[in-house]
């Protein structure tokens, strides 16, 4: 009897270490698709970094909101001068809106927003030109429910920022980071008002650098982030992991998603100090037009070079002219920096003050040349479209 039971309690162990055993083998994979304990720990360290990130930089973040004035005749409502001479137009007189109707305009007021970032205890606030452009009134609202009516300090089209100023007590203030040192991939966070919904947090990473040619400004040098940006979140702040605010979100790519940009803080840094103690920026210029140099503009002017910037225009009146530059010829560098295009000319010539001398090496009809060329102060957009318009050839 003892010999049966131990050999049944064998047999029983025995079925017991197989069903284990294939327990084991069926599970190993799930098991090791698990995260181990420091890999789970590591994942929850990542995500109380965003939360504290967005805990110390959302204070500084503020909803904008601008009141304009929008005048328009009564015809304007039903497509303007698009009736007028058309059938329609006898339709719209029996209604007191006929085009030839003078004096007869409506007024009404246009509301928008966006958002703002505070980066001085004075209560100065950056944000996007295109946000508060031609309002009458601009209203700031903070973190902690108060209110206050801002002052536009000074605008700058090309690049769309402008500051504001509040008058107001213990106000916190973002801390201005180094968009120099970015990388491809690192995290960036961007906080807004996005579509009115006040202090919203998305997350992504750094998808590119030095983006441009969309035709926003002069000087275009975004940071490319899938980041969630959306109407409303323009003028707020672009975020690095260690709550250093890296950009301002500037525009969105339509109808595409995902893809959102920003302007990169160091260009904003000077652009900030400009409008704060002057209203307006004052950038060094060339007094030439110039476009990048194309294989079919180098097969044109018989040159061997591959990159550099070609020379379109040389404005009257500029240290150009008088230095000997002239349309035609290609810049290849500055200072002995080599340039590929028209956008690290640009750069370069930023970097450097009115009134500045900058050695452009150049190549004319085949041939290497130097020409020194002193800066001068960039015209305001109106004066310089009035030159372009004038220096145009007439019959």
């Amino acid at each position: 009897m003892r010999n049966k039971m131990t050999k049944g309690l064998v047999l029983s162990l025995a079925f017991l270490a197989v069903l284990s055993g294939l327990f084991f083998f069926m599970n190993r994979d799930r098991a090791d698709s698990l995260p181990k304990h420091d890999e789970l720990t590591t994942i929850k360290s990542l995500g109380q970094a965003f939360v504290e990130v967005a805990k110390n930089v959302q204070p500084s973040v503020v909803n904008i909101t601008t009141e304009k004035t929008i005048t328009m005749r009564p015809w304007d409502r039903f497509g303007g001068d698009f009736f007028k001479g058309s059938p329609f137009e006898e339709f719209f007189k029996g209604f007191g809106f006929s085009p030839q109707e003078e004096g007869k305009v409506y007024q009404h007021k246009q509301r928008s927003g966006g958002s703002g970032v505070i980066v001085d205890k004075e209560g100065y606030i950056l944000t996007n030109n295109h946000v508060i452009e031609g309002a009458d009134k601009v209203k700031v609202r903070l973190n902690d429910g108060r209110e206050f009516t801002a002052t536009v300090k000074g605008q700058d089209s090309r690049t769309d920022l402008a500051v504001l100023n509040i008058k107001a007590k213990d106000l916190p203030v973002a801390t201005l980071g180094d968009s120099d040192k970015l990388e491809v991939g690192e995290w960036a966070i961007a906080i807004g008002s996005p579509f009115g919904l006040e202090h919203t947090v998305t997350v992504g990473v750094i998808s590119a650098k030095g983006r441009s040619g969309f035709g926003t400004g002069t000087y275009e040098d975004f940071i490319q982030t899938d980041a969630s940006i959306n109407p409303g979140n323009s003028g707020g702040p672009l975020i690095n992991i260690n709550g250093e605010l890296i950009g301002i979100n500037a525009m969105i790519i339509q109808p595409g998603t995902g893809i959102g940009f920003a302007i990169p803080i160091n260009m904003a840094k000077q652009i900030l100090n400009d409008l704060i103690k002057t209203g307006k920026v004052v950038r060094p210029w060339l007094g030439i037009s110039v476009q990048d140099l194309t294989p079919e503009i180098a097969e044109h002017f018989k040159a061997k070079e591959k990159e550099g910037v070609l020379v379109g225009q040389v404005y009257q009146g500029t240290d150009a002219g008088k230095a000997g530059l002239a349309s035609g010829d290609i810049i290849i560098s500055v200072d002995d920096k080599p340039i590929k295009n028209v956008g690290e000319l640009v750069k370069e010539i930023q970097k450097r003050k009115v009134g500045q001398k900058v050695r452009l090496n150049i190549i004319r009809e085949g041939k290497p040349l130097t020409v020194e060329v002193t800066t001068s102060a960039m015209p305001e957009k109106a004066e310089l479209e009035k030159k372009k318009e004038e220096e145009k050839p007439r019959a």
